[in-house]
């Protein structure tokens, strides 16, 4: 375990000003009344207010320069607010924040402009594109200031309609404010409403640090923009600048992990057997594909897993090719493995990717990289996981992990907690994961009713739900309990691990000023650059391939035109074989970028202490403040490699609230937790968000209500890719 790093988290830091805001504002609190919006929707078409948001689904803050002319209106219920005594009206300092972020946009200039819209909705023209039905979509980022005081960065679709509907929330699309705004009243079309019905996935990058360009594109971007545009325009009412928290990491796990296409080793020697539903060209046609990518690699032939195809299930590993059937269970065709038929599914939807319209299946292996070998797609080294997790319930032993990591996990017990039933009392169902001496798999579980009398009885199930349950605050509803991914029992120590909005937020404006240093566009002229080399050339470096470099990078740039930009000066630079990636060079770029105006590569994809990255790699553990004043344990789960330039998802974070013994224990018990995490059979390219044997308690239930019907929701989760 490794420490001494420092990671920005989406918790805001900040304090209003709220003498000044009730000064220059006035703050109406709007109730709608059993479902009458259209009542609210009229009225606010009438109404300037500088911005309005929505703390609950039937309630509006609305903030005017001057109040308008309050009249009685059926169903509304209007009321003033003073702010000082605003938490009576369950209204908080989030809400109020919001109310201002919702003002800014992203025209030039950056300024606070009137938006009627109760969220901000940041879309970009990049973000539209048209479906087959001619249709447009757009993506919008919906940015909220949530209960925990996070900045919350959610993509929606939004798709095009010609028809006014008072029934639903519609928008139109202003790209000069670059922004969706909300429209109350019918105009002139085309409108958009919050829905995508296709399997297009929204395509917004978490992060991207190809150039400056994609990096503004990015959700790190988008949120660097706009605290940089609210604290610009709205000093006057910030006591602080709202910033992105900061924290010490306290313990960390910096261990890297084997190639991903070491699964395959998993299961040398075995036959895997593919097959599709009865009666589907798609189907069948998605299994030959398969079959014959994973028939032709060199990975599968040389551990000698036997590939082929049929029309059914048969004794060993199977996959099955199905259709996406949704919620039409007459329809189904997914067959329920058992203890001598291991079954995986993939969808012909969603793993290979169809879309109704489309001519056939178009899937191929993918890799990211120049290699084709079908052994290193992520979607099929996902598939081998899957089924040696299968492989391991089936026969109740774990063999999965290595013989060390095995002795480590052995003492502790898991519990996760399945939300069965709302009515006509809450019910959860307990499901418990304990091993023995020699790694085997015990499973059980128990029904527990979420009433102050059932929770008294004394059995180790209801005990600890019990905790749980106080723990939550006494809360009942379906939505909280989704939030609990386990508790963890080592012994008579217990901690539950929880879900919650929070990710980890690089350093957005270091990132923009790396950037902005090594933009192949810049233009730079022979006599500035030249003589800016020469000021800050060390005198007396110690490192003679960094000076040899530096009198190198002189020359040539002695030897450029009177005017060059940084992209003919870095090919320049390789022509004299000056490469980025060797030692020499890899200093002097660093040394540009800390001391001068450009740097031929910048080294933000480097593993440095002071990386505005710090928090998207490894496993680590912090502390954070809450509302209530309490220090909370959380942890993060980051990549195990280098940094792509391109990044997807955020690295979100988890709560560890003890059940027993305090805070002290998540200090000792950590290190094996992250253990149990730096393992890369559940979620490629990366650790495990949560200790591995979770998974295993997951696959467990959902076998449970394959073969308990009472067991289910209305939907029942999926274990098809």
């Amino acid at each position: 375990m490794q420490d001494q790093m420092t990671i920005q988290t989406t918790r805001l830091d900040y304090k209003l000003n709220l003498m000044a805001l009730q000064s220059d504002y006035r703050f109406l609190q709007v109730t709608v009344k059993e479902g009458a919006f259209s009542n609210y929707n009229k009225l606010i078409a009438s109404w300037l207010p500088e911005a309005v948001m929505t703390p609950r689904r039937n309630m509006y803050v609305l903030m005017f320069r001057q109040l308008p002319l309050l009249q009685q209106v059926e169903k509304l219920e209007m009321r003033e607010i003073m702010l000082a005594e605003m938490e009576t009206d369950s209204i908080y300092p989030n809400h109020i924040l919001q109310l201002l972020l919702n003002q800014q946009a992203f025209g030039q200039p950056a300024i606070s402009e009137v938006n009627k819209t109760p969220e901000l909705l940041v879309s970009r023209k990049e973000w539209q594109y048209q479906r087959q039905d001619l249709r447009r979509q757009c993506h919008a980022l919906n940015v909220k200031v949530n209960w925990d005081q996070d900045l919350e960065l959610n993509v929606q679709t939004y798709t095009e309609t010609a028809e006014w509907d008072w029934k639903r929330p519609l928008y139109k699309l202003d790209l000069a404010r670059g922004f969706l705004e909300r429209c109350y009243q019918p105009s002139d079309g085309p409108y958009f409403y919050q829905g995508n019905h296709t399997s297009r996935k929204n395509q917004v990058k978490f992060l991207s640090i190809k150039n400056l360009k994609s990096f503004e594109r990015s959700k790190v971007g988008i949120a660097r923009a706009l605290l940089d545009n609210l604290n610009q325009n709205t000093t006057r009412y910030l006591r602080n600048s709202v910033k992105f928290h900061q924290s010490q990491v306290e313990q960390s796990c910096q261990l890297k992990l084997e190639r991903t296409d070491a699964i395959w080793k998993q299961i040398a020697g075995c036959s895997i057997n593919i097959y599709p539903q009865a009666n589907d060209s798609l189907a069948a046609e998605l299994a030959n594909r398969m079959t014959a990518a994973l028939k032709q690699s060199q990975i599968v032939q040389q551990v000698k897993v036997n590939i082929h195809c049929s029309r059914s299930s048969q004794s060993g590993l199977n996959i099955q090719v199905i259709r996406d059937t949704r919620d039409h269970a007459k329809y189904d065709h997914y067959e329920v493995g058992t203890v001598d038929r291991i079954i995986q599914h993939v969808t012909v939807e969603k793993f290979g990717a169809y879309q109704k319209g489309d001519e056939g299946v178009s899937w191929e292996p993918h890799d990211g990289k120049k290699s084709r070998d079908a052994a290193t797609d992520p979607a099929l080294i996902k598939l081998a996981q899957e089924l040696c997790i299968k492989q391991d319930l089936a026969n109740r032993q774990l063999t999965m992990v290595d013989a060390a990591l095995a002795r480590k996990i052995q003492p502790f017990t898991f519990y996760r907690f399945e939300y069965i039933r709302e009515l006509p009392a809450p019910e959860v169902m307990v499901t418990k994961l304990a091993f023995t001496m020699t790694m085997g798999l015990v499973f059980s579980k128990k029904q527990v009713v979420l009433k102050a009398d059932h929770l008294k009885t004394d059995d180790e199930y209801t005990r600890i739900c019990d905790k749980v349950f106080k723990v939550l605050g006494s809360k009942k509803q379906k939505y909280i309990w989704d939030r609990v991914d386990c508790v963890v029992q080592f012994g008579t120590k217990q901690i539950m691990i929880q879900q919650f909005a929070r990710t980890t937020m690089p350093d957005g404006e270091q990132i923009k000023k790396q950037l902005e240093l090594c933009n192949p566009n810049k233009i730079l002229s022979r006599k500035n650059a030249g003589q800016e080399l020469e000021r800050v050339r060390p005198i007396d470096a110690d490192d003679e391939a960094f000076m040899t470099a530096f009198k190198q990078l002189q020359s040539v740039v002695a030897e450029s035109p009177s005017t060059f930009n940084l992209k003919d000066l870095d090919q320049a630079a390789r022509d004299a074989g000056l490469n980025p990636r060797q030692p020499g060079m890899r200093q002097v770029n660093q040394f540009l970028e800390a001391k001068a105006s450009f740097t031929l590569k910048s080294t933000l994809q480097r593993n440095l202490p002071d990386s505005p990255l710090l928090g998207l790699k490894w496993i680590g553990l912090t502390r954070i403040e809450e509302w209530n004043g309490y220090s909370i344990a959380q942890y993060f789960v980051g990549a195990n490699q280098s940094l792509k330039p391109d990044i997807a998802r955020a690295v979100t974070l988890r709560r560890l609230l003890p059940l027993s013994y305090g805070d002290k224990v998540v200090d000792e018990v950590f290190p094996e937790l992250a253990a149990m995490m730096s393992v890369e059979f559940v979620r490629n390219g990366q650790y495990t968000v949560v200790p591995f044997p979770v998974k295993y308690l997951r696959e467990y239930w959902l076998a449970e209500q394959r073969e308990h019907p009472e067991y289910r929701s209305k939907r029942l989760p999926s274990d098809r890719s």
